[in-house]
Order: structure tokens, then sequence, then C-alpha cells
């Protein structure tokens, strides 16, 4: 009977916890969406270099290097910060060479290796590797997992945007080669039937570098290598069992929805965990409890991990009411910055949020404002950047995005003058109270 009873409370223990955690997951998982809801997701391009091919023909033939042009159209999803997919189309035409290991050996007119000069039933002659060439067109396919290696090792960067971010992505290729081989001597075909024109797959991967320029636009520089299971791409069946490409290329991407986003999911921070919840679960247990004091002036985090208690008082800055009209805190930048200093404004953030949060009907409107340095066109588009800075913080922390109107950058606040023009007072973003 003690048995069972034992068994029945941890059943009950068990079912609890683990509704607990599923709670969690779900939270955790709709703050991140409303936080990447400020990023757009997808992205195309174009690249364009050169390309190098190794078999029993090669690139880099005995006689001379062939640099080979590719180009490439890709188009990509990013699904996290971390990881994405990429679809890309490439073309190359490519020239390829004996190599010194097998430029005496015979070709047959038909593509494959002869021990012998001759035919011995036509008597016909048979030329050497080393007075042939093959053309080579190919039509290759991508499927990559792209991998944000900066985001995977470089930690959370919160806000700020990194300027550059290196991607690698191991890549399923099928390929598809044209080849013609010919007598250096005339230029005329040399084999008399097309040799495996056929798809066939591949396996590579790729490492690009990517700088982002703007919201819209990002140039990038790539190298990657693929091993492909076709052996007689260049129309010659010999010894050689390696199909190898390389490829360098350097390219621009163009990030869809850019001008109404932050910028591609690619650049946002992958959240270590989710601020402002009622429950955040981290190792085994961490429950962070939020309450309000008697007055309502200052917010108290519990954070509950195991059977250790740790308080953190945030003071909070009350909202001004005057004449029916809420003001709400505003949020300061440095100088050229549209990063959000969540330290030294934890007060008017914190603020913000408990006003938003204890009126579910109030809906704001975000504006921002530079001070009177820069040109008007700069100021314009910081100041944009700012007021989107704010919105995403406000979303990630659990503020419904149909709850935010107009977020707009008005640039150089000309309402200010003397010393407050160039004071921390203009570069500003507030959110305004829609009426």
């Amino acid at each position: 009977m003690k048995a069972t009873k034992y068994i029945f409370l941890a059943t009950m223990l068990l079912g609890t916890a683990l509704a607990a955690t599923a709670q969690t997951n779900e939270q955790i998982n709709e703050s991140r969406r409303q936080y990447y809801y400020n990023y757009s997701r997808w992205s195309v391009g174009l690249n364009a270099g050169i390309s190098a091919l190794f078999g029993d023909f090669s690139t880099f033939s005995d006689e001379k290097f062939y640099p080979a042009p590719i180009g490439s159209a890709f188009v990509s999803y990013q699904m996290t910060p971390t990881l994405g997919f990429t679809l890309e189309g490439y073309y190359s035409r490519n020239r390829l060479g004996a190599l010194s290991s097998n430029k005496d050996y015979y070709l047959n007119t038909t593509g494959f290796y002869s021990p012998n000069p001759t035919n011995p039933l036509t008597g016909e002659t048979f030329l050497q590797y080393g007075a042939l060439y093959s053309d080579v067109n190919l039509w290759q396919g991508r499927l990559g997992l792209d991998i944000n290696l900066s985001n995977l090792f470089g930690g959370n960067r919160g806000e700020r945007m990194r300027p550059v971010t290196v991607i690698f992505s191991p890549s399923y290729y099928l390929q598809y080669y044209r080849a013609k081989v010919k007598r250096k001597a005339d230029d005329a075909r040399y084999t008399k039937r097309d040799l495996f024109y056929q798809v066939s797959n591949g396996v590579g991967a790729e490492l690009a570098v990517r700088f982002r320029t703007s919201r819209v636009i990002d140039l990038q520089l790539k190298g990657g290598g693929v091993y492909g299971f076709n052996k007689k791409f260049e129309g010659v069946a010999g010894f050689k069992k390696t199909n190898v490409l390389a490829y360098v290329q350097a390219g621009v991407v163009f990030k869809l929805n850019g001008k109404t986003k932050r910028d591609n999911l690619l650049y946002a921070a992958t959240p270590a965990y989710v601020p402002m919840m009622d429950f955040v679960q981290h190792d085994t247990v961490r429950v962070v409890q939020r309450v309000l004091d008697g007055d309502g002036t200052r917010e108290i985090l519990r954070i509950v991990h195991d059977t250790v208690y740790v308080d953190r008082v945030v003071e909070v800055e009350k909202p001004v009411v005057r004449s029916g009209q809420t003001y709400l805190p505003s949020v300061g930048f440095e100088r050229g910055s549209d990063v959000i200093d969540e330290a030294t404004y934890a007060n008017e953030l914190a603020a913000i949020l408990a006003y938003l949060k204890e009126n579910p009907n109030t809906t704001i409107d975000i504006y921002a404002y530079a001070d009177h340095t820069g040109s008007e066109a700069l100021n314009l588009d910081l100041t944009q950047r700012r007021a989107e800075a704010l919105r995403s913080y406000l979303l990630a922390h659990g503020i419904a995005p149909s709850r935010i109107g107009q977020v707009v950058g008005k640039g150089k606040d000309t309402s200010l003058s003397g010393s407050d023009a160039l004071s921390v007072r203009a570069r500003r973003a507030e959110p305004v109270e829609r009426k």
C-alpha cells in the first residue's frame, strides 16, 4: 500500500514538472517569435568568381592553368539567427588539360583509356592525353544548411549589429556535365560520342564571409569545394577516381523586407533567456517572480533557482500624467548609435513596460530624434533605426505588435537649441500614448 502511495505521489510530481516545463517552453517560444518578428528571413543574391576542376584532366594541367568563370544565383531562408537554408544554382564553363602523370596515355575516340597507340582491329591511330583538352559545361544545384558561426561561437551581442558574419554551409549538390574532348592542334572534336551526360550527386561545403552594408544589402566573399560521383565528367574514362570542383566567388545579397524590418534574422542575437516572463527555464528549474511593492514605485525581481533565492530591486520611474495625457520616459542614445544601453536606461525601460502591461488597452507611437550634428539624410536614417530599436525591445519583452502604431525617425529635434540641441536630450526615442 505504501509503495502504491509513493508511486502515485511520484507520478503527480512528475506530471506537474512536465506541465510546468511545457508551459515554460511555450512562453519562451512565444517571446522568441515576438523578438524574431522584427527581422526579415528571406534573401536573394548573385555571385561570380572562378572555379577549378580536378580529374583525369584538370584545370591545373601540365601545360597551363585554365581559369574558369563560375556564376550563381541563390535564395536563402533564415530559420533562426544561427540556422538557415540556401538553394543555389550555378553555371560554369571550364577548360581542362592533361596532367604530367598521364599526358603520355592514349585515349581512344570513344573516350576510354587505351593501352595501345592504335586500334588493333581498324588500325585507327589514337592521340595521347597531352595532345587533347576538354571543354566542360557545368550546371549545378546546391542545397546548403547555413550555420552562423558568429552567433554559434561569438555569444549574444544583444541589439548591436555585427558588421561581419561568418557562415559555414555543408551542402548537397546535383551536377550535370557536358564535356567535349578536342585536339589541341586544330580545336576539332576528337571523341565521337558524349560520355556520361547525366545528372550526378556531390557533397561538399562552403565558407562565406558576409559584410553588412545596410538593412537591405550585404556583400559576401565565399569559397567552396565539391566531391562529385561522376568520374567521367570531363569526357575521359581513365584511371582517376576523383571529381573535385573548387571555387571562390564574390557577390551581393539583397535582404527582402529590409526597409520595413530591423535587418535579416541572421544578424539577430540568439536570446540566452527570455526577459520579463513569469517563468523561465534554465538548467533545472528557474522561476522569475515579478512583484510591484505597495506604492508601485519599485519592482522586485525574485529569482528562484533550486532552493537559492536572490532578490534584485529595480527602481521604476513612474509615468507622469499631465491634463489627461500620459508622458512615458524616453530612452537616450550615444551620438551616432542606435543601440539601447539597457543598463543605463533600466529605470525608463521598466517604467514603459510596467505602464503598458498595467494598461493592456493602451497603444503607442514611437518617435526618435537626433542632435544637431550630421547631415539630414544621415539623421533620418539613424533616428528611424533608433525608433525601431525601442520597438524591438518592447516586442521582445512581451508587448504585442498590434499595440505599437507609428514607428518614425524624425531626424534632428528642431524644438531644442543651444547646448540642449547637442545633448542626450536630443538623441532619444520616446513612446507616445495614442488617444
